[in-house]
């Protein structure tokens, strides 16, 4: 209790500089320069198949878009799966699910139709994840659906 007394400005500032030299780790990006001169492949696979009512084929059809992210040596780094229906003219999905490669970042991006907002994940060249941030779903398939 004495030692509180005696050294409770040394520690309260002690703990008030820990906690804030750890909100500022957090926002350090480690950059890796090995990973930049990797070159990498997206690659994009659509499998359709459609669905069925009493044995008889219907206009109906179960979609699904892999997108793979491969590197040099043919390893894949990033695999998402996204499931949706076709319906005639519509094509309808419950969850926007994509990975697309911009600038040297990976850009993985989820959304759930019907939420106000969704995340974006960015991987650099290595499959290694760098940060995490999220958007309102609008501003997402604006900017991410073609």
């Amino acid at each position: 209790m004495i030692l509180v007394r005696k050294n409770g400005n040394i520690l309260s500032f002690l703990l008030f500089f820990i906690f804030f030299q750890n909100i500022q780790a957090k926002e350090i990006v480690a950059i890796n320069h090995k990973c930049e001169e990797i070159k990498v492949i997206q690659k994009i696979e659509f499998k359709s198949k459609y669905k069925y009512f009493f044995f008889r084929k219907t206009n109906h059809k179960k979609v699904t878009r892999i997108d793979k992210i491969i590197d040099e040596n043919g390893k894949t780094l990033i695999k998402v799966k996204m499931k949706s229906t076709e319906r005639g003219d519509e094509y309808l999905f419950r969850k926007f699910h994509r990975i697309l490669i911009i600038n040297k970042e990976i850009h993985e991006v989820s959304c759930v139709v019907g939420q106000e907002s969704g995340k974006v994940i960015v991987y650099n060249f290595c499959g290694e994840k760098v940060k995490e941030f999220s958007l309102k779903s609008e501003e997402l398939f604006e900017k991410y659906k073609f």
